[in-house]
């Protein structure tokens, strides 16, 4: 007797449920959740789990979600700043309880969790409430406790003495967390050092990828406008100073614009980025909240893309553009390392703006090496750098949850 072949519906509903919770801005954090959970959707059953604030999805599938009330999610402003210390203490207890009443949903309702990043604090107190086993997917650790030198609040030492019950509160409760997650990964050897020596605790990398047929190479790709792109927040860390001195080295007669590509900013950086440039006679163009689209045809139409983000944790950015066939000069530090080799895939200089110029004077001028990291580069983003790559390695340590 012939066995009954099993429905759609039978199988649907022996996939596992996994409950995905974030707490992410707009940005790069975002984007690498929505290609991860795209991805898994075709093997898992998916609920996303949101607290008010977060940044929602974009062009992803139409999967369920939960959205949990947070009122206190936005930082206070204007005369409410003199607050801060007090306020940012309560709106962390009332994270917790957010996370707790996540917790209790995603425990009743899946197999296993997949915990990003938050915007209250890194490590997101909902795994020290989950019974179901959990994968944290550590994005970057609290930056302004960790990287004091690069990542501040306050620029005031009697702020900063304010603010010190409520870092010691964070620190205490993202690391509670992390220990609290069944397992761990994230996206660069970078970060993964970073998590052994913060945490003492080991992690699996898995990388996100590009979507080389979105991000890709047009007909016009080597009739360049004269403009070199930057694209980060608008924070000091990112590293937009770097790259406006850095035109400023080079001679007027070969010197290109600068094309900043922003989502965020922090009060009043664009004007000290624009008075910058002008005393350097650098031209300079900010751009905020373009469509992905919009983005691909500035790679199409840049000369080249900097990035000089500090410690940047992994980087989409040098990804897309190298998918484009754009040639990338980054700063030797962080995640950047991880997907660019230094004269091959791309440039990377050493913490000075005088070795930036120099290599990026020799993209300018030379194009023969210019064509050369163009080709290497998009071949590195399609072959190394899959979204299909990632999404399957980390659908497989879910599944050994």
């Amino acid at each position: 007797m012939s066995k009954e072949k099993p429905s759609r519906e039978d199988a649907l509903s022996r996939r596992k449920k996994i409950a995905v919770f974030h707490m992410l801005p707009s940005g790069g954090g975002i984007r690498v959740l929505q290609q991860f959970t795209n991805g898994l959707a075709h093997d898992f059953d998916i609920r996303l789990h949101r607290p008010q604030g977060g940044s929602p999805q974009k062009n992803g599938l139409l999967l369920p979600e939960t959205v949990y009330p947070f009122p206190l999610w936005r930082k206070p402003s204007g005369i409410l700043r003199l607050t801060a210390p007090l306020f940012l203490i309560a709106r962390l207890l009332s994270f917790k309880t957010v996370c707790s009443k996540a917790a209790e949903n995603m425990n009743s309702g899946a197999d296993a969790a997949l915990v990003h990043n938050s915007m209250p604090i890194a490590a997101p107190p909902v795994l020290n409430y989950l019974d179901i086993p959990s994968l944290y997917f550590c994005y970057e650790h609290p930056r302004h406790i960790y990287e004091k030198d690069i990542v501040r609040r306050t620029n005031s030492p009697l702020a900063e003495l304010a603010l010190k019950p409520l870092v010691s509160l964070e620190k205490r409760m993202d690391k509670l967390s992390v220990h609290a997650a069944t397992k761990i990964v994230t996206f660069s050897e970078y970060m993964r050092n970073n998590i052994r020596n913060i945490y003492r605790r080991n992690a699996v990398i898995v990388r996100p990828g590009v979507d080389s047929s979105f991000f890709r190479p047009t007909d016009r790709q080597y009739f360049n406008e004269n403009f070199v792109l930057s694209v980060g927040a608008l924070w000091p860390f990112k590293g937009h100073e770097t790259a406006i001195t850095m035109l400023g080295l080079i001679n007027a007669d070969m010197r290109p614009e600068l094309r900043i590509v922003a989502d965020r900013e922090y009060p009043g950086y664009a004007a000290k980025l624009l008075a910058l440039a002008e005393s350097l006679a650098v031209k300079l163009d900010i751009q905020r909240g373009i469509t992905d689209k919009d983005l691909r045809g500035l790679y199409h139409r840049a000369k080249a893309v900097i990035c000089c983000q500090r410690r940047e944790p992994y980087g989409l950015v040098p990804l897309e553009a190298m998918a484009c066939g754009v040639p990338v000069l980054a700063i030797n530090e962080g995640g950047f390392r991880d997907n660019i080799t230094n004269g091959k895939t791309g440039f990377l200089f050493h913490d000075t703006a005088e070795n930036g110029a120099e290599l990026l004077l020799k993209i300018l001028a030379d194009s023969q090496v210019s064509n050369e990291i163009r080709i290497a580069g998009r071949d590195f983003a399609v072959r190394k750098r899959s979204i299909e790559g990632g999404t399957d390695e980390l659908g497989k340590i879910l599944e050994s949850l």
